[in-house]
């Protein structure tokens, strides 16, 4: 055995062919390749080495180069060993050389290429069994919104998850044809017609892949919260497995070649390099990955067959690259990594020994179905091999992309202008967080600066690819879509931009855990008395330093209050005693001024240059834990019920909001009204009863709503509903603090929770209006002091009397349609078409649909009848100025994760996690319900309030448009100067009669007056009259006479959809003159044979129960279970209808006393009811005993109270004792006053005389009578 060292080093003088390619090329590659090797009888052998996979090597490591750096030619032609030593591989060796034991990459040093061939297990497709390209896959593998759990791989540089109909050029990507051929969803490396290259005997171009997967223990569902166990190393326990690699720990070989990842940061697991190239990939994990290597690719046409001697040459000829698709099964991204693009083209397309052509090959992502071609820079341009020179991460030939939703290209670019990649999406209102940003690459001498909101902020670069940028606390005054804008000359120009979601704080993600104990109630951070408080925090992403310290502090409202810990070790959890806790650094009469407000955890030394998230955020909470004692020292120990009559005498002279709102805004009387109101009311984001159902502040309540948009003054409707759907009153609340266990009225708040604008002064601030006016009080009037009367007093329910419902259409199943006013059609256009719209002086409102085929069932893949039915795909909406929101249903397969796909104002929105649920926009905000992960059910709410409940249902979208009573037919008379009517009719509306002199909500929804003979009116003024079920001839007459005439074509109508988003097709392209929908699929020529193998028409009618909808569901599509969909959908919209429009008139609730009990329990106050009052048990009734409600007012009477049984006898006694006794003072003063009476006759005449009689005389002259007394009478004539 004889050693023989081989350098090798290019020092002679090129072809003229390779320096004109040469001096072409900017930048070129530095890598020195060394390789020792040992000669035995004839053939290379390495030396024996340790497995370089158990081993870190820097050889093994992807360069550090990136395109700013120079480049220096590497040699060809040499290998590379991982002992440093170099070889030369010739055509003569090729077939003897052993590549199990030799790195493929090393020959010309494509270090930036992950490791593949023999020697790593890697199966190469030629050798398959009969050629088989698919690849099964263990692991779901999403993509472009499809979901696969497949591959093929194809040498002509793709891989696609369906065989493309041609894979030859030329390419036309999307198919064109598609949907009359297929039109596959792939990705595209280098897309091309390409040949295995021999040289001799031995073929030197290959295709290899493998599967590599995470080791089931190394998943954590949870998250990676830095307690990672360590790992195993596993043996290979294999036949064949080299001497010198005996006993060397290297990843097990699983079943169809599939390997396991035995270590974190292996030079095959891609999760490193895509974190650190691409923004928002930080807490990627690379659960599984598929790597796809095509080596030494000759173009389509080369000789495939050259001798051993051409080698050198041959291999300069020769492309090869790799794909590698790395998921955790949610996210995708794509990693292509080149290493020598050498020809573009194929001879078929033109090309002459690999250059020019007519189409070059192709590089980048095509959706599928019709959804869209995405191209990297240089395809199909004849430029490809500058993929190599170039990259948009930091290695040279490195291209990557996020594609699991829609295609968002990684790294950096050279433009001058073009769109920011954010790391996330959104944040909190409150400041305190980063963005890191990609866009342009940047340069070490570039200036970096921010624009969000009204504030600029300095960027620190962190390498070619990122910047960080550090929003301050207290920077932002606004919540919804705010423009962020990058500058790299110091603030001269902004050219890079992107949209941002700013979070309301109730709304935010909470990093800071506040722990309730469920044990002991009292250990609770809404209590005033704890023993005991535990918060936690992710302590991994706070802080990029493991012995870095945290300062947890309280703020109250916008300032810094005080500390709970300052300096505390970064564990992830702290537990304190509020009653022992130090607060020497609080600041003075901070017990003043903040009774509540949020937590902060944030690093101590200088958060904002820490490469963490940096500051944490809690959820807004009060702080009688914290100022407990100092209020009890300053306030005594009522200090709970003088803070509830301080707020109670201080919100009593404020700005009575209460005036202004109880007419702009009053409560829905009933639960059905509130909920079909989508367009004025919305859910309360704690009291949801499709959602988060704890209501804390309004105990006994089923659902909670609360107004979309607020009043001038900021405040805001808040309106609560038992479990009998009655509205709840503050009137009938009993003045017991354990009341409010069980019953908490909604009340009006002064400041609404959404905020308003300007947002940045109070009463409008977002959140912290609301907390600090209408949340703080109930909690120490209500919780703390157990005197909820004087919160109710100054917040009392608003009644239901002035609330006017809306009006409802809905659109459902195969075009069936219920118009505002109650009619009944079906209309299946095909197109784009007016659902409603509106122009009047004040509104400008249109709602659009999309109306097209529904997807092929069962029926018609066997040849049944072609029913030419359309069902709706997608919404546009736009009242006023506000922003326009599409809506589509996504189609078949892409339905796994989100059924819609929703846009406003061009630009995408997700609503999956419960921070997103509810986004406000211009004048419009957009709610998906908590519960709803998959974004099948929208909720639109525009500021005038219209509102839209949009359902997806098996790829369809069944709408219902909410209009308010304001929209309702108006006469639209002028006046002139002075105010007075004028008698011309108004001009500027198009038609005559009513349409001329009236604005009118019109549409495929019908006209909105409250009558039914004019709801098919055209957009001419002219109506059509239908019956339901109608006849052929009239459903013809209304889909020609009346649906057509309401199609949205741009002229008369301008178009709300906007192109770039049809994720399909346009329809406008299929709505020809020919297409004539079905009218009556129960006529006899519309049946088959293959029809009755499925269902029987007797089966229809007895399914759908006399529902025209439902039969003509099911007969079309031949599915029973569209058939009872769209039955069941009918008849619930039937009763929201009917109980949500129904116009009640309310007597307003009833004033009662402590311990007045009310029969019926509902809080029902509607006409014609009767409430009947008693007592409880311990008490007595006063007052009227009954009451009727009698056209919107009370019948007379008393207000009922009641008194306690014990007092209420004690009074009686009482009562009886003073009646007694003035009854005996009064005969007694009677007595006394006659006896005074008589004493005061005697001593007038002088002398006692008895009692006689007097006798008159008459002087009959005189007329005078005279009278004489009678001698006093004896005591024997007395007795007598």
């Amino acid at each position: 055995m004889t050693p023989v060292v081989t350098t090798w080093l290019e020092t002679g003088s090129k072809n003229k062919k390779q320096q004109h390619r040469s001096a072409k090329m900017r930048m070129l590659i530095c890598l020195t390749l060394f390789v020792e090797l040992t000669l035995v009888d004839g053939q290379i052998q390495p030396m024996p080495i340790n497995d370089p996979l158990t081993q870190t090597r820097t050889d093994f490591q992807p360069s550090s180069f990136n395109i700013f750096d120079s480049f220096q030619a590497r040699p060809s032609g040499s290998g590379l060993n991982t002992d440093a030593q170099s070889f030369q591989i010739r055509g003569q060796n090729l077939k003897t050389i052993d590549w199990r034991n030799v790195d493929r990459r090393a020959e010309e040093g494509w270090w930036h290429l992950y490791p593949f061939g023999e020697r790593y297990y890697d199966i190469d497709i030629t050798w398959r069994p009969w050629r088989d390209l698919q690849i099964d896959l263990d692991f779901f593998l999403p993509f472009y919104g499809f979901r696969f759990n497949y591959t093929f791989v194809f040498p002509e540089g793709f891989v696609a998850f369906s065989y493309p109909q041609y894979i030859q050029p030329p390419y036309t990507m999307p198919n064109r044809r598609w949907p009359d051929e297929p039109d596959s969803s792939l990705i595209a490396a280098f897309m091309g017609e390409q040949s295995f290259i021999h040289v001799g005997e031995t073929r030197i171009s290959h295709v290899w892949y493998r599967v590599v997967s995470r080791p089931i223990n190394m998943i954590n569902p949870f998250g990676d919260f830095g307690f990672r166990q360590p790992v195993q190393q596993q043996q290979y326990l294999g036949p064949n497995l080299p001497p010198e690699l005996a006993n060397t720990q290297i990843p097990i070989r699983t079943y169809a070649g599939q390997q396991l990842k035995t270590a974190y940061g292996r030079i095959e697991d891609p999760e490193l390099d895509i974190q650190r190239s691409m923004v928002g990939a930080r807490g990627f994990k690379a659960d599984y990955a598929l790597i796809v290597t095509w080596e030494r690719m000759g173009y389509g046409g080369a000789p495939k067959i050259t001798e051993l001697n051409m080698y050198e040459t041959v291999k300069k000829w020769q492309n090869t690259y790799q794909m590698v698709l790395a998921t955790d099964e949610i996210r995708t991204y794509v990693m292509f990594n080149y290493a020598n693009v050498n020809w573009t083209s194929s001879t078929q397309a033109g090309a002459l020994f690999g250059r020019g052509g007519k189409q070059s090959a192709m590089v980048g992502f095509n959706g599928g179905n019709g959804t869209g071609w995405y191209a990297l820079p240089w395809s199909a341009d004849g430029n490809s091999y500058k993929l190599v020179q170039y990259g948009s991460a930091q290695v040279a030939g490195r291209w990557l992309a996020r594609v699991d939703e829609d295609i968002e290209y990684g790294g950096c670019s050279n433009d001058s202008i073009g769109v920011l990649q954010l790391d996330k999406p959104q944040a909190t209102m409150l400041g305190g967080f980063t963005l890191n940003v990609t866009g342009p690459c940047f340069r070490p001498t570039d200036v970096l600066k921010m624009q969000i909101d009204e504030s600029t902020l300095d960027c620190e670069r962190l390498d070619m690819v990122m910047a960080r940028c550090v929003v301050p606390v207290n920077s932002i005054f606004k919540t919804g879509q705010v423009i962020i804008r990058l500058s790299v000359d110091g603030g001269k120009n902004y050219p890079w931009w992107n949209k941002f979601y700013i979070l309301m704080p109730s709304l935010a993600r909470r990093q800071v855990n506040l722990i309730n104990d469920p044990v002991v109630l009292n250990n609770n951070w809404r209590s005033f008395n704890p023993d005991n408080l535990t918060l936690t925090w992710p302590a991994a992403n706070i802080t990029v330093n493991p012995n870095a310290q945290v300062d947890i502090t309280l703020w109250g409202y916008w300032e810094d209050v005080g500390s709970i810990a300052r300096n505390s070790p970064n564990r992830g959890v702290f537990s304190f005693n509020p009653r022992t806790m130090s607060k020497t650094d609080m600041k003075p009469d901070a017990w003043r001024k903040y009774t509540g407000g949020l937590l902060q955890i944030r690093v101590s030394q200088d958060w904002m240059k820490d490469r963490g998230d940096g500051i944490y955020w809690s959820d807004l909470i009060p702080f009688g834990w914290y100022f407990h004692d100092v209020w009890q020292y300053q306030m005594g120990k009522n200090w709970a019920t003088d803070m509830c009559i301080d707020w109670f005498q201080y919100d009593g002279r404020r700005e009575n909001f209460y005036m202004f709102l109880e007419n702009a805004q009053p409560c829905p009387c009933t639960l059905d009204q509130a909920l079909l109101d989508v367009g004025r009311y919305v859910a309360l984001m704690d009291c949801d009863i499709n959602g988060d159902h704890r209501c804390y502040y309004t105990q006994g309540a089923q659902h909670c709503v609360v107004s979309v948009r607020s009043v001038w003054t900021g405040a805001g409707q808040v309106c609560c509903y038992d479990w009998q759907g009655w509205l709840m009153f503050s009137q009938d609340y009993e003045f017991n603090d354990q009341y409010l266990r069980f019953y908490s009225a909604g009340v009006p708040y002064r400041a609404h929770p959404y905020g308003a604008f300007p947002y940045k002064r109070p009463p409008y601030v977002p959140s912290l209006s609301n907390f600090y006016n209408d949340l703080l009080p109930y909690e120490y009037c209500c919780k703390w002091a157990g005197h909820c009367e004087f919160y109710f007093w100054r917040r009392i329910t608003s009644g239901c009397q002035e609330y006017r419902p809306p009006a409802v259409g809905y659109i459902y199943g195969e075009g069936h349609i219920i118009t505002y006013d109650g009619t009944r059609y079906t209309f299946n256009g095909k197109g784009y078409y007016v659902l409603t719209t509106l122009k009047s002086k004040n509104n400008h409102m249109m709602v659009q649909v999309r109306m097209e085929h529904p997807p092929k069932t069962l029926c018609k893949l066997l040849c049944c009848y072609y029913y030419p039915t359309t069902v709706v795909t997608g919404l546009a909406a736009q009242d006023n100025d506000s922003a326009v929101v599409q809506i589509y249903a996504r189609k078949e397969f892409r339905r796994w994760r989100y059924k819609t796909d929703v846009y406003v104002d061009g630009t995408r929105v997700f609503f999956d996690t419960p921070w997103q649920k509810l986004q406000t926009f211009k004048g419009v905000t957009i709610r998906s319900r908590p519960r709803n992960m998959n974004m099948s059910e929208l909720e639109v709410m525009f500021d005038t309030g219209m509102g839209m409940l949009v359902q997806e249902a098996r790829g369809t979208l069944n709408v219902i448009v909410s209009v308010p009573p304001e929209y309702n037919e108006t006469y639209a008379y002028r006046t002139d100067t002075f105010g007075y009517p004028r008698t011309e009719p108004a001009t500027g509306l198009f038609g005559t009669g009513k349409c001329a002199n009236f604005y009118r909500t019109m549409g495929l929804f019908g006209t909105f007056n409250n009558d039914k003979r004019d709801d098919l009116t055209t957009p001419d003024c002219n109506v059509v009259n239908t019956n339901y079920p109608p006849s052929e001839i009239e459903a013809r007459n209304v889909y020609y006479e009346f649906g057509e005439r309401w199609r949205a074509d741009g002229i008369r109508h301008p178009l709300l959809f906007q192109t770039k988003f049809q994720p399909i097709y346009n329809p406008l392209t299929f709505a020809s003159m020919n297409y004539q929908p079905i009218f009556d699929p129960w006529r006899n020529q519309n049946t088959s044979f293959w029809e009755s193998l499925i269902f029987t028409r007797e089966e229809v009618r007895v399914t759908c129960q006399g529902s025209p909808s439902c039969e003509f569901d099911y007969l079309t599509t031949g599915r029973r279970e569209i058939g009872i969909d769209t039955l069941m959908n009918e008849r619930k919209f039937e009763d929201q209808k009917r109980l949500g429009e129904k116009i009640l008139i309310s007597c307003g609730p009833l004033t009662k006393n402590y311990g007045v009990l009310k029969y019926p329990p509902g809080n029902n106050y509607l006409d014609g009811v009767t409430v009947t009052f008693t007592c409880q048990p311990d008490y007595f009734l006063h007052g009227d005993q009954q009451r009727h409600c009698i056209n919107g007012t009370w019948s007379p009477g008393w207000w009922p109270w009641c008194r306690w049984r014990d007092e209420e006898h004690a009074l009686k006694w009482f009562t009886g004792i003073i009646v007694s006794l003035l009854i005996v003072a009064v005969l007694v003063a009677i007595f006394c006053y006659c006896n005074s009476m008589k004493k005061e006759k005697l001593k007038r005449r002088g002398r006692q005389y008895a009692i006689g009689r007097e006798i008159p005389l008459m002087n009959m002259s005189a007329g005078k009578v005279w009278h004489w007394p009678t001698r006093p009478l004896d005591r024997h004539e007395a007795s007598c």
